[in-house]
């Protein structure tokens, strides 16, 4: 009798509490706990009746946390238990209430809501699989609730949801998937449970939420270096790109980003190329959405430097970049910029002609006027890539596309980078005789000049070269005469940097053949760092001696010469076996002329008349010493042979008589 009139006292509120307006006032009142304390011990009626009871109070917001606060998860947790569908109904609906709250969400976790939850995916009734699959949604978007659904092995459920035929499940699987990639410590186990398999079939799936959920989820996964080489045997690549075909904004963005992402690893960037991923990120590259664009630019920028260049060309991927080149956003520009640059760099193939040919270095050049310091960075080390090479087209097609000025303006700019580019830049392109009398003519020796005074090592290096090729048109040296490039040259010479010494004699070298520059040379402090390069065994030396021994041909630099230890440096280049015959015989042939103009500088002999122009002072003793001791050896040669000749005579006479 007791157990009926409770019943009907629990009924009586459950019918109350389908009012809104008296939700709270019921809890108010006090009569959540004696309803609670009766689930332990009500049979079917009751349970009904609690569970209904419950679960229109949860529906009430401010109701949710004093119902969790009052233990109202374990009576639900074992009311779910019951073999009476209503009973169950109620309790999916109660928990998924709850579950709507965040601050409920690790209670309801950890006092068994979760795996009561996913019990109830198994009713025969669909509104008790549709609360469901909802309460599971809220636990699984709790990034605590996430970490320890997977750490304690719970993703099974899950997955079991994935492969049911019921759209819902489909759904609450695929969210809580995604939910679960959000969180970095639960990838790589969410993988070993099966989960990266799932979540690629399920990108497969029709329904376009759970494709949206799915291919978030794998972009995640992407993102993890260390889960990449699983994504590729798992056949993600094929995955994504089939699906990036897709028309939906959602899908093409992640699909895009995952390829980002893995596009960064030099393994995975081969299959990507083979397995069909390249078309893909050309469509996308395309899309209407603008992340999207980014993330496909991003890709093929990071695709660009791997050893596939050609492929990548011959697939066609210059003109989507041009396209992206002129886009009209700065970062989608600057990966366009960096991809054709990966492209050109290197000898692979046709690429760099292929670049000009298509039109691509155009709007590289306009970028590089562009204002913005990345874009110009960018910009410029793609024009650099494009023009090194042995390739004349190149380099002409820059000065034709009157990209000369644009670098010349970066090199008097002040970001060092875009300086050290620009130096570089235009190095390269006077390696052709027809642009380095256009860069010439524009006037770019001064400002590379004083680049080569103030800029750092790598400055230096870039100027010296520039200065380098130059040198060696005997037409260009008055300019650099005129533009302050001697001092600048001599004082790269004296640096510690090996690559500087070597582009600085390589210079001098050529500098040293014009017959009006090698007392300048030496006047402006050349022979001490020549002198010093020849002391050491290193690539420089070679230029140097060539250097100093065409200074040496000039009489006026001789003393100069011997007096900064040239004469030692000489005689030390002519030993050396790794010299070269030719360098060896004309050290020794300098040598020689050094020593014949010593000869003429020499003092006057001692009585006062100038000694032979052939032989010098002491030379003049030694022979006038000989020539004495010659003369008297004569004289006595001569008296002894007349002697004997009287005597011969005499005694001739005497025979006669």
């Amino acid at each position: 009798r007791e157990l009926d009139l409770c019943c009907l006292a629990v009924a009586g509120i459950r019918h109350l509490s389908l009012n809104d307006e008296l939700k709270r006032p019921i809890v108010d009142a006090g009569a959540l706990l004696p309803v609670i304390r009766s689930v332990a011990w009500a049979n079917e009626d009751l349970q009904c009746q609690c569970a209904g009871l419950i679960a229109n109070l949860s529906e009430n917001q401010e109701n949710q946390i004093t119902l969790v606060e009052n233990s109202a998860v374990p009576a639900l947790v074992t009311l779910a238990r019951a073999e009476n569908d209503e009973v169950q109904q109620d309790c999916a609906r109660a928990l998924a209430n709850l579950s709507s709250n965040e601050e409920n969400h690790t209670t309801v976790y950890r006092q068994g809501g979760l795996q009561s939850l996913v019990d109830l995916t198994t009713s025969a009734e669909d509104v008790c699989q549709r609360y469901a699959a909802m309460g599971l949604r809220f636990l699984a978007s709790n990034p605590e609730v996430r970490v320890y659904i997977v750490k304690e092995n719970m993703v099974a459920p899950f997955l079991a949801l994935a492969e049911s035929p019921l759209l819902e499940y489909q759904r609450t699987a695929a969210t809580a998937l995604a939910s679960f990639t959000l969180s970095e410590e639960n990838k790589a186990p969410l993988v070993r449970q099966g989960g990266l398999r799932q979540i690629l079939a399920c990108c497969l799936y029709e329904d376009l939420q759970v494709v949206r959920d799915c291919t978030f989820a794998l972009a995640n996964l992407a993102d993890s270096l260390d889960l990449q080489t699983d994504i590729v045997r798992e056949g993600g690549v094929e995955v994504l790109a089939r699906i990036g075909a897709a028309d939906d904004a959602r899908v093409q963005r992640d699909v895009a980003r995952a390829f980002a992402s893995m596009s960064v690893s030099e393994d995975v960037k081969a299959t990507m190329i083979n397995q069909g991923a390249l078309p893909t990120l050309f469509k996308l590259a395309r899309s209407l959405d603008i992340a999207s664009q980014r993330y496909s630019t991003l890709a093929m920028c990071n695709m660009s430097s791997s050893a596939h260049k050609v492929q990548i060309v011959d697939e066609g991927a210059i003109r989507p970049l041009m396209f992206l080149a002129r886009f009209p956003d700065l970062e989608i520009q600057r990966y366009a910029a960096l991809a054709l640059g990966g492209l050109a760099l290197g000898d692979h193939g046709d690429n760099k002609v292929r670049i000009v040919e298509e039109g691509a270095l155009r709007p590289l050049i306009d970028m590089v006027r562009f204002p913005d310091t990345d874009m110009q960075r960018c910009s410029s080390l793609a024009v650099n890539a494009v023009a090194l090479g042995p390739q004349s087209v190149t380099k002409t097609s820059v000065m034709h596309e009157e990209g000369l000025l644009p670098l010349m303006a970066l090199v008097d700019g002040n970001d060092q980078d875009s300086i050290r580019a620009g130096v570089y830049a235009l190095g390269t392109l006077c390696e052709d005789d027809e642009v380095k009398a256009r860069i010439v003519e524009l006037g770019a020796i001064a400002s590379v000049v004083h680049q080569a005074t103030q800029g750092d090592i790598e400055v230096k290096r870039a100027a010296g070269y520039f200065l380098s090729r130059l040198a060696e048109n005997l037409e260009f040296h008055d300019d650099l005469v005129a533009n302050d490039a001697l001092p600048a040259v001599i004082t790269l010479a004296t640096l510690e940097d090996m690559e500087c010494q070597e582009y600085a004699a390589f210079a001098l070298a050529h500098l040293s053949s014009n017959r009006n520059l090698q007392v300048q040379l030496v006047e402006l402090g050349a022979l001490k760092p020549l002198v010093s390069m020849m002391a050491v065994q290193a690539e420089p030396r070679h230029y140097a001696g060539l250097a100093l021994l065409k200074l040496a041909d000039n009489f006026e630099n001789h003393v100069a010469i011997a007096k900064e230890g040239g004469i030692q440096a000489l005689l030390r280049l002519g030993r050396t076996r790794t010299t070269d015959d030719e360098l060896q015989y004309k050290a020794a042939l300098t040598v020689g002329n050094l020593a014949a103009n010593a000869v003429k500088l020499l003092p006057k002999g001692m009585n006062g008349q100038a000694v032979s122009g052939e032989i010098g002072f002491a030379a003049q003793q030694m022979m006038a010493n000989k020539t004495d001791v010659a003369v008297k050896r004569g004289k006595d040669k001569t008296e002894d042979f007349l002697q004997r000749a009287g005597e011969e005579e005499g005694g001739a006479a005497e025979q006669g008589f």
